[in-house]
């Protein structure tokens, strides 16, 4: 008998452990397109955008949550504090400061330091270190059940997505293209879209939206390269010229936004052209200058596509077949070997 009390008396703390209330904090990443002023005054926070949603697990609880805001600016080793508010009781659920002011939750009482709201503003956007932290009561406001608190993470209105590979007005081979990007903080996706120019007056906005889809805005996950074919939806036409953009997008208040590359413009190589013809008479041509008769064998049997090989320049973009062959034949006398792997 006694054993079974204690079980059960361990069972009852255990339940009580469970449902003690919490709050989480989460915090959108993407803040640049906030009116950061509007949100750190602290008067109208269901007029200010979307920043913060504070998930209350306490169900049928009335509770009072207080919010606080820090900042470290740049060169500071401590947080100091901008602004507090605290709330009027209301029944448990999960909020966002946007929501703060509506009928249920209303603010009892805050304060804001105006020196430093005006500097931040004087900044035009948020700079530094942010801390925002939510701590959540019981109705009476004194005794504190949960906490959280998470930094600010701002993103670079600067920063710019680019285009490594393929580059403008060089020519690829067309199961060769490299498609890779600078990666964007943030970034949930990025996304790719090809079209053929077929008219040389059209501007590359205009062929890239009107021409003929090649990639048609596809989604390829977070990674920051991807080889051209994998992603087509047709083939590409030797000779054609192809526009390309890259875009990331970024989550965060009212949406989030997009971010978008330049467009570049490139050509898909035709075997068949005198072009590349001369391409290939001048590879073998240099191979057997520097005594590489066995590659020039492969090459013309076809054993090996000159095309298809791939050298990364210090920049990290990758020669071209011309350029190729433009390194091989300047410095054709400082080559000791070419090996294949």
């Amino acid at each position: 008998m006694k054993i079974l009390t204690i079980f059960s008396m361990v069972f009852i703390s255990i339940s009580l452990l469970s449902a003690q209330p919490s709050i989480k904090l989460i915090v959108f990443p993407e803040l640049t397109t906030a009116d950061f002023a509007s949100f750190a005054t602290l008067e109208d926070l269901q007029g200010a955008p979307r920043i913060f949603c504070a998930e209350i697990n306490a169900p049928n609880q009335t509770v009072v949550m207080k919010g606080i805001i820090e900042w470290k600016k740049i060169g500071s080793p401590d947080y100091v504090l901008i602004a507090w508010f605290i709330t009027r009781p209301f029944l448990s659920r999960t909020l966002c400061n946007d929501d703060i002011g509506k009928v249920d939750v209303r603010i009892y009482d805050h304060y804001a330091n105006t020196n430093l709201i005006e500097e931040n503003i004087r900044y035009g956007k948020p700079t530094g270190e942010y801390r925002l932290t939510v701590e959540l009561y019981d109705s009476t406001s004194q005794n504190l059940l949960s906490s959280d608190s998470r930094n600010l993470v701002f993103l670079n209105p600067s920063q710019t997505l680019t285009i490594i590979n393929p580059r403008a007005n060089q020519t690829y081979d067309a199961g060769n293209i490299l498609v890779e990007w600078t990666p964007i903080s943030g970034a949930s996706e990025y996304y790719i879209k090809a079209s053929e120019r077929n008219d040389p007056n059209q501007s590359l906005e205009e062929a890239l939206q009107r021409g003929t889809p090649l990639v048609n805005d596809r989604n390829v996950g977070i990674i920051t390269s991807i080889n051209l074919r994998d992603i087509l939806e047709r083939e590409l036409r030797p000779g054609s010229e192809v526009v390309l953009q890259v875009s990331a997008n970024v989550p965060g208040p009212a949406g989030g936004k997009k971010i978008f590359s330049e467009i570049v413009n490139f050509s898909i190589l035709n075997p068949e052209s005198q072009y590349y013809q001369q391409l290939v008479a001048r590879f073998n041509n240099v191979m057997n200058r520097i005594g590489q008769n066995e590659f020039g064998q492969m090459f013309q049997s076809g054993q090996i596509d000159p095309t298809k090989i791939q050298i990364r320049k210090e920049d990290g973009t990758i020669m071209t077949f011309e350029e190729l062959i433009n390194f091989l034949e300047m410095n054709a006398n400082n080559i000791i070997r070419i090996t294949k792997e």
